[in-house]
């Protein structure tokens, strides 16, 4: 077996993925506010759809200040005034910008966040003239919330390159990002030119052990799992592969969405899987997958073993998606009545052909599932 080594740099302190705009704009202690403030009545003016944030968002209180952004419609406004108004329903915090963005300096986050904790607050956004600034031109409100507790933690993600049949094409344009949510700066790579393709991860409560699903040596049920250091290599020794999960059965297996336990000891997957797993055109949704077969298994770091997952392992059922609850004594999955295609053309574990599909695609036919609770009990 050839040597197969990824370096990724996770033990890194590094930064949160920001939008980037225009330069910050500057709150005003002059009259400005006031006199746009006069010619504003609540409901009689629209024309402007706010695009970032979403009206009820909820910001984590260790967020670095986000971009405020929004599209009006032919108004001719030329100074917005941003006015938040805390839940306590005490004096407003004005802000006037002369674009339809806005990206607050850290100090004016900051006052936000104080003033506008504890409850809903509301953000009026409205648009006038210099000349005439209290004349309202158009205007709309949001509301958003500070959430109570803060992230805490750095954030593992990768970056994709759309449309999704692209991606494919040359998985090695994948990046991998290590940020945490409280830094402005953009998170650095941690994980580049990975040759094949590589997906659902996940770590244990602590983060001292990874979990990455990752197809090495042509084997679609490869699956890493390794101690986080400074400097991690994916070497063969790291490696296990779902398809070792009785291999009699003569069934393919793909292994995805597993999950490793909070205490880093185990690891839960969907393995005896089929899934439907096709790109789409449109680069908004480009690629439809959920799986329609499967059972859940468990795979023991100490004894190096596999088993099925008892109560999770019934082949009439789809079993798959494992979470485990916070303290690792429980695992969440989802459930639905297996299928069986009717135009199946292939016994792979993936379904690329839409012509095998049709039912989905043609004729609209849904799948839903229900979400179950099952006692772990070490397996």
């Amino acid at each position: 077996m050839s040597r197969f080594a990824i370096r990724a740099s996770l033990g890194v302190t590094a930064a949160a993925a920001v939008l980037t705009a225009a330069g910050y704009a500057l709150f005003r202690p002059d009259p400005l506010p006031d006199r746009i403030r006069a010619g504003y009545r609540p409901g009689q003016t629209a024309g402007l759809t706010v695009e970032h944030p979403f009206d009820g968002t909820v910001f984590p209180p260790d967020l670095a200040a986000p971009l405020f952004r929004w599209r009006p419609d032919a108004s001719g406004a030329d100074v917005w005034l941003l006015d938040f108004r805390p839940p306590s329903g005490g004096p407003t915090l004005p802000f006037v910008t002369d674009a339809p963005l806005w990206k607050p300096r850290p100090a004016d986050w900051r006052r936000v966040r104080r003033a506008c904790s504890g409850g809903p607050a509301t953000v009026t956004l409205i648009g006038a003239s210099r000349s005439k600034p209290e004349q309202t031109l158009c205007s709309a409100t949001l509301t958003f919330r500070f959430a109570p507790e803060p992230v805490g933690a750095p954030i593992f993600f990768r970056a994709v390159n759309l449309p999704f049949s692209e991606a494919v094409k040359d998985p090695s344009r994948i990046s991998w990002h290590l940020g945490s949510v409280d830094r402005a700066d953009a998170p650095p790579a941690v994980l580049e030119g990975l040759p094949v393709c590589g997906n659902c991860h996940s770590f244990s409560r602590d983060g001292t052990v990874l979990g990455l699903d990752v197809d090495y040596a042509n084997d679609k049920g490869s699956y890493a799992v390794t101690p986080v250091t400074p400097v991690t290599d994916l070497t063969p020794d790291r490696l296990i592969t779902w398809s070792a999960f009785r291999p009699e059965d003569g069934q393919q297996t793909f292994g995805l969405l597993s999950q490793v336990s909070p205490d880093g000891r185990y690891v839960v997957g969907t393995v005896k899987d089929r899934s439907v797993f096709l790109a789409r055109p449109k680069l908004a949704f480009s690629q439809l997958f959920f799986p329609i077969q499967g059972i859940l298994a468990v795979y023991d770091r100490q004894t190096r073993t596999f088993a099925a997952l008892p109560g999770a392992d019934n082949p009439e059922f789809v079993q798959s998606n494992p979470s485990w609850s916070p303290d690792g004594q429980t695992i969440v999955f989802a459930r639905s009545r297996a299928y069986r295609l009717r135009n199946p053309q292939r016994k792979d574990a993936v379904l690329l052909r839409q012509e095998e599909c049709e039912e989905f695609l043609k004729e609209g036919m849904t799948f839903r599932y229900d979400l179950y609770r099952i006692p772990f009990n070490g397996g």
